[in-house]
C-alpha cells in the first residue's frame, strides 16, 4: 500500500483495488421493461430517488467541495453541461469513466412472491432488474427525459453512473417481503437495497478524494 498525495497536499494510503461502499434503497413499483410511454417515466421517477440519496452523500462530504472548489466550478459546471445533458437536465454521474471508476453492485431484493425466480424462461434475467439499471445511469439521450423539468432540488441530477457498462458485476438475492401492503395498489411493490462497491481502475488525483471522504 503506497501513499498518494491529494490536492491538498494530505497522504492517504491507496492503492489499486480499495474501494468505497455505499447503499441506496429504494421502496415502491418496480414494473418490467417496455417501451411504453409510462415506464420511461417510471424509470425517471425511480431515478430522482435515488438522486436524493446521492445528493445527500454528495453535500455530508468534503469530496463535493473538492470538485466543485471555487478554482474548478466553472469549467467542471461547463463541462458536466455539454456532456451530460439531456432535455433541461444537467446530470452529475458519480462513476464516470474519466474518473476511471467502476462498481459492483449486491441488490436485496425484496418482493411479495417466492424468492428465487430471477431467471425466466429461455434463461432471460428478469427484466426488472434492466429498469433499475436504467433507472441508476444517466438517460442516454434527450428522449428519455421529454416533457420532463427538474425539480429545485435538481440543479444537478445525481446519478449513480454514466453508464451501465461501468457496472462490472452484481449479485442479487430475492426474499420474501414480509410487511403487508398498506393499499392493493401496493401489492406489486419492491424493496432493495442496494450495496455499491466503487473501484478504481487507475489510481489519480482527480478520483482519490472518493477513497478518502466516504
Amino acid at each position: 500500500m503506497s501513499p498518494c498525495k491529494s490536492q491538498h497536499g494530505l497522504l492517504y494510503p491507496l492503492r489499486l483495488g480499495d474501494e468505497v461502499n455505499f447503499r441506496l434503497t429504494y421502496d415502491g413499483p418496480l414494473k418490467a421493461a417496455s417501451q411504453s410511454e409510462n415506464r420511461r417515466i417510471d424509470k425517471h421517477n425511480i431515478r430522482r430517488i435515488f438522486h436524493r440519496q446521492s445528493d445527500r452523500l454528495y453535500t455530508n462530504r468534503e469530496v463535493l467541495h473538492e470538485q466543485f472548489g471555487p478554482e474548478t466550478a466553472a469549467s467542471t459546471i461547463y463541462n458536466l453541461n455539454k456532456s451530460y445533458k439531456r432535455g433541461e437536465f444537467v446530470c452529475f454521474p458519480i462513476i464516470r469513466s474519466d474518473l476511471h471508476l467502476v462498481c459492483d453492485l449486491d441488490i436485496l431484493f425484496l418482493r411479495r412472491e417466492n424468492p428465487g425466480s430471477l431467471i425466466c424462461g429461455g434463461g432471460d434475467l428478469d427484466n426488472r432488474i434492466k429498469v433499475l439499471f436504467d433507472a441508476l445511469r444517466v438517460p442516454q439521450d434527450d428522449n428519455e427525459v421529454r416533457g420532463l423539468s427538474p425539480s429545485d432540488d435538481e440543479v444537478l441530477l445525481m446519478c449513480l453512473t454514466e453508464d451501465d457498462k461501468l457496472i462490472t458485476g452484481f449479485r442479487c438475492t430475492t426474499d420474501r417481503l414480509l410487511e403487508p401492503p398498506a393499499s392493493e395498489a401496493e401489492e406489486n411493490n419492491v424493496r432493495l437495497i442496494i450495496n455499491v462497491e466503487v473501484k478504481a481502475t487507475k489510481l489519480t488525483i482527480a478520483n482519490m478524494g472518493y477513497f478518502a471522504h466516504f
